[in-house]
C-alpha cells in the first residue's frame, strides 16, 4: 500500500511539475516538444483547440489500444498518469509566461518538463500519449524502443513546421533533445565514477598503491596478451571522477608505460559509494573490503 501511495504521489507530483513547465514555458512560445504535448500546442495555434481538453480526448482511444495490445497490466500503469497529466495542465493554465525569448524557454522549459516526466517514469508510469504507440511499434515491429520514439516525436514536432517557421520548429528540437536527456539524467543519475583498469608488469606495486594509498577495492584479473599469447594481469577498480587526475599520475610515477582505460561508471552500487566502507570480511561475502 505504501509503494502503491509513493508512486501514486511521484506521479501527481511529476505531472504538476511537467504542466507548469508547458504553461509557462513552452505553450506561448509555440514549443512543440514531441508527442502529443507537441500536437496539442501545434492545433492550440492553428484553432485555439485546449491543450488538457484534447490530451484528454485523444488518450481515450490511445487507453483502448493499450489494453488490447499491450495488456491490463501497462494499460494500469498508465491510466492515472494519462488522466492526471491533463488535468494539471488544466489547473496550471492560468499561470503568465515566463519568458517570450524562445531559446530560454527551449532550454529551461526543457529542464522542467524533464524534471516532471522524470517523477512520472520513477512512480512506474508514463502520461500516455504516444508513449502508447511507440510501445505498440516496439512490440509488434523490428523497431528498437529509441527508433520508434524518435520516429513518433519527430512526427510531433515536424507537424510544428505545417503552423510555425523553421526557427520555431529548431527551438522545439533544442526542447526535445533537454527533455529527453533530463528524463536520462533521472534514470541513471549523474555518474561522478570511473571505472579503471590497467595493464601493467608491475601490477603488484599498483594493486598496493590502490589499496592503500587510495583506499579502494581492487580485482586482479588474469589475461592473456591477443598478439603475444603471454599469461598478464589486469588490475580493474572504481573511483571517483576527482581521484582520476592524482590516480593516473601515481600510476605512471610506477609504471609509465602502463596501460590504462578509463570509463564513466553509470551507475556504482556498493562499499564506498553507495554502502559505508567497513574492513572486515563477512563469512559470505562476495565483495572484499575497501
Amino acid at each position: 500500500m505504501n509503494k502503491i501511495f509513493l508512486n501514486l504521489l511521484l506521479v501527481s507530483t511529476g505531472s504538476f511539475i511537467a504542466a507548469i513547465g508547458f504553461n509557462t514555458m513552452f505553450l506561448e512560445n509555440n514549443i512543440t516538444s514531441g508527442g502529443m504535448v507537441g500536437l496539442s500546442v501545434s492545433f492550440h495555434a492553428l484553432w485555439g483547440w485546449n491543450p488538457s481538453t484534447f490530451l484528454l480526448l485523444i488518450n481515450i482511444p490511445l487507453l483502448i489500444l493499450c489494453l488490447l495490445f499491450l495488456g491490463k497490466e501497462n494499460f494500469a500503469k498508465t491510466l492515472y498518469g494519462s488522466w492526471i497529466y491533463p488535468i494539471c495542465i488544466k489547473l496550471t493554465s492560468g499561470l503568465p509566461t515566463i519568458t517570450e525569448n524562445p531559446l530560454l524557454a527551449a532550454v529551461f522549459g526543457g529542464v522542467i518538463v524533464g524534471i516532471g516526466l522524470g517523477l512520472v517514469f520513477w512512480g512506474n508510469s508514463s502520461t500516455g500519449g504516444t508513449g502508447i504507440i511507440t510501445q505498440i511499434l516496439h512490440k509488434y515491429t523490428p523497431l528498437s524502443l529509441a527508433l520508434a520514439m524518435t520516429l513518433i516525436d519527430g512526427f510531433s514536432v515536424a507537424m510544428g513546421f505545417t503552423v510555425f517557421d523553421a526557427d520555431t520548429v529548431m527551438y522545439s528540437i533544442i526542447a526535445l533533445t533537454i527533455i529527453s536527456y533530463t528524463v536520462y539524467i533521472m534514470e541513471v543519475g549523474v555518474s561522478s565514477a570511473r571505472n579503471m583498469m590497467i595493464v601493467s608488469p608491475k601490477y603488484r606495486e599498483i594493486q598496493d598503491y590502490i589499496s592503500s594509498q587510495l583506499d579502494r577495492g581492487v580485482s586482479a584479473i588474469p589475461i592473456t596478451g591477443g598478439y603475444t599469447g603471454k599469461e598478464q594481469v589486469m588490475l580493474m577498480t572504481t573511483i571517483s571522477s576527482r581521484e582520476v587526475f592524482r590516480f593516473e599520475k601515481s600510476i605512471q610515477e610506477i609504471d609509465p608505460t602502463a596501460f590504462i582505460i578509463i570509463t564513466p561508471a553509470t551507475h556504482v552500487i556498493g562499499r564506498g559509494f553507495s554502502l559505508t566502507k567497513h574492513y572486515q570480511i563477512a563469512d559470505e561475502d562476495l565483495i572484499l573490503p575497501m
